[in-house]
C-alpha cells in the first residue's frame, strides 16, 4: 500500500500542459486531416537556413483529426524558450498524407509556445511540366474544375508549384489564345491525368519538393 501512495503520489506531482493548433492547406485555405505532426528540439548544428531532419530531434507526435486540429502533452517544466518548433514528419511513404503537403515557402513554423493556437499552413510540393506535342505555334491557356489555369507560349515551359495536389486527377481544357487580353479563346479540347505522388530527392531536407514530374500532352489525342 505504502508503494501505490508512494507512485500515484510522485504522478501527481508531475504536471503537464497541451500545445498544438490547426493544419490547413495553404493553395485552398481546407483544413487536412491525417497529417502526423511532430514537436522538434533543434540540435547546436541546426542551420536555420538549410534545414537538416538529422539536426532536428524528435519529442512527440500527434496526428490531425478531420478538423485539422492537433495536440500534444508535454512536461509543464519543458524549455520551450527558444529552439523548439512544430513541423510535419518527413514522409516515408507515398501513401501518407505527410508526403502531399510540405513546409517550403509557408514561412509560418515558429518556436512552440504555451497553449493550442497555432493555424498552419501547409503547402503542396508538387512540380510539373507539361510538354504540348502537335499543337500550333500559339498561345495556349489551360483551366481546370479545380482553379488551374496558366496560360503560356508552346516555347515556354509550364512548371507549377502548389496548384496541383499529388495523389489526384484533374480534368485539364485547352484553349488557344486568339486576343492577347485573353477575352478570347477557342477551345480546343480536354484531357485527364493523375499527378502521382513522389518522396523527396533528398530524405533529410525539411523544406523539400517533389522531382520533376513531366506530363506529354498530344493534340491529337484530346478528347474535343
Amino acid at each position: 500500500y505504502i508503494f501505490i501512495f508512494v507512485a500515484f503520489a510522485f504522478m501527481a506531482c508531475e504536471k503537464t500542459i497541451f500545445v498544438g493548433g490547426t493544419v490547413t492547406d495553404y493553395q485552398s485555405g481546407d483544413s487536412i486531416e491525417g497529417i502526423e505532426m511532430g514537436l522538434y528540439m533543434a540540435k547546436p548544428e541546426f542551420d536555420y537556413e538549410d534545414k537538416k531532419w538529422s539536426d532536428l530531434e524528435l519529442i512527440v507526435t500527434a496526428t490531425s483529426n478531420s478538423e485539422g486540429f492537433f495536440s500534444m502533452e508535454i512536461d509543464e517544466d519543458m524549455d520551450l524558450s527558444h529552439n523548439v518548433f512544430y513541423y510535419p514528419l518527413p514522409p516515408t511513404d507515398t501513401l501518407l498524407v505527410n508526403a502531399k503537403y510540405t513546409t517550403w515557402a509557408t514561412g509560418n513554423f515558429f518556436q512552440v509556445r504555451n497553449g493550442i493556437d497555432y493555424v498552419f499552413k501547409l503547402n503542396r510540393p508538387t512540380l510539373v511540366q507539361f510538354d504540348m506535342i502537335n499543337f500550333e505555334e500559339n498561345e495556349i491557356n489551360i483551366k481546370s474544375t479545380d482553379g488551374f489555369n496558366k496560360s503560356f507560349g508552346l516555347k515556354g515551359e509550364i512548371m507549377c508549384f502548389a496548384e496541383l495536389l499529388a495523389g489526384n486527377e484533374y480534368k485539364f481544357d485547352f484553349y488557344e489564345v486568339i486576343e492577347s487580353n485573353r477575352e478570347t479563346m477557342e477551345y480546343l479540347g480536354s484531357t485527364s491525368r493523375y499527378i502521382k505522388t513522389q518522396l523527396p530527392e533528398d530524405s533529410d531536407k525539411v523544406d523539400w519538393l517533389m522531382p520533376w514530374q513531366i506530363i506529354e500532352i498530344d493534340f491529337n489525342t484530346l478528347e474535343k
